[in-house]
């Protein structure tokens, strides 16, 4: 390989992450604000959504998943550690770590403490609207504090 084959190679590997983590941070930005039309909007029509005993399959059970939550829920997500592998052109797996600080109340909080730290296993999937997104998501927890989770109807 060339220096500038090389050089695009890595150009291209950049570009790809910074697309991957653009998709992820929205992800926690639209959850953390309550977003969930563009929350929604961040996977495959058919997505399968894995967290716990859990499986969502498809936008609506996603967006549900959130939407069934029956007092008002104050979270952060923050990330590190994100991992990109080009599967094919339009598949791309991503493992990262993340960390959830919640209450069950609304802001500011003055006690909050960490409700999750989980491993997040995706695939994401270059769509027709030129946009990347999530068609598979498997959150595997790490740490939980069950006093934190959140409350359902």
């Amino acid at each position: 390989m060339t220096d500038r084959a090389r050089g695009a190679a890595v150009l291209r590997a950049a570009l790809l992450r910074a697309e991957i983590d653009a998709v992820l941070a929205d992800w926690a930005y639209h959850l953390d604000r309550g977003e969930l039309d563009p929350l929604a909007e961040l996977f495959t029509e058919d997505a399968l959504f894995v967290t716990g005993a859990a499986d969502y399959r498809g936008r609506s059970a996603i967006k549900g998943r959130y939407a069934e939550r029956t007092s008002v829920r104050t979270t952060r997500h923050v990330y590190s550690g994100l991992r990109v592998r080009a599967v094919d052109e339009g598949t791309v797996r991503a493992w990262s770590t993340w960390v959830n600080y919640a209450a069950n109340a609304p802001a500011p909080v003055d006690e909050v403490g960490v409700y999750l730290v989980a491993d997040f296993d995706d695939v994401l999937t270059w769509c027709a609207d030129a946009r990347w997104r999530i068609s598979s998501r498997r959150i595997i927890p790490v740490f939980r504090d069950p006093r934190r989770a959140p409350i359902t109807g």
